[in-house]
């Protein structure tokens, strides 16, 4: 018995390398040849597999793309949790978390998500499976932030919900610029700025006489 349940174990652990494999593999053709170059031929040339071992794992090509982005962002939610968790206690929390969150938007991996969200304009098969990762890093930023200002102790943070789709508005947006030329982050820390309105609103100092 023991022999078997270590056998199951080590599948389990053979099928994760082989997905974490495909999925990296279909990121960095994303980054490097965009959408139209990311074939599955290609995906699987990267991974070092057979297309017959790729669709065991991943039976669309759609469901690969979106879980490649999806996976690659969950990664970096991880380390956003452990980098704030790990924070100097002199660094300032909210500025900290925006640029945490803005590495998210400014790194090669939104080069990949860039072409998966215009690809899915016109291709209603990826239309659904990039709809719902963008859906899911939202909510899951969402609850990240509540984490890390929860209303006891910020009880102005009502940036929270409207808040967080407007700071994914505005990195979007620099970040899109950023594609073709150094990307301007002057509007980042106008971002913070509004932030910081909503969460430190404190009553102006008493004017002395």
């Amino acid at each position: 018995m023991a022999t078997r349940r270590e056998g199951r174990r080590t599948q389990a652990e053979r099928s994760a390398q082989t997905r974490t494999a495909l999925l990296d593999a279909t990121v960095d053709s994303l980054i490097e040849k965009g959408f139209g170059g990311t074939t599955t031929t290609e995906i699987a040339r990267r991974a070092g597999l057979s297309l017959g071992a790729m669709l065991h794992h991943y039976p669309t090509k759609a469901d690969l793309l979106a879980a490649a982005v999806g996976h690659v962002l969950e990664r970096r939610q991880t380390e956003f949790r452990a980098q704030m968790a790990n924070l100097e206690t002199d660094r300032d929390r909210l500025d900290a978390a925006i640029d945490l969150l803005w590495s998210a938007f400014s790194g090669p991996t939104f080069a990949a998500y860039a072409e998966l969200w215009v690809a899915a304009r016109t291709d209603p098969d990826l239309a659904g499976p990039v709809a719902a990762m963008g859906d899911q890093f939202t909510a899951s930023s969402q609850e990240l932030f509540a984490e890390l200002f929860p209303p006891e102790e910020y009880p102005d943070a009502g940036f929270l919900e409207a808040g967080m789709t407007f700071a994914f508005a505005v990195m979007d947006g620099v970040a899109l610029h950023g594609l073709l030329k150094p990307a301007d982050t002057a509007p980042i820390e106008i971002l913070k700025a509004v932030a910081r309105q909503l969460v430190d609103r404190r009553p102006p100092p008493e004017a002395h006489p």
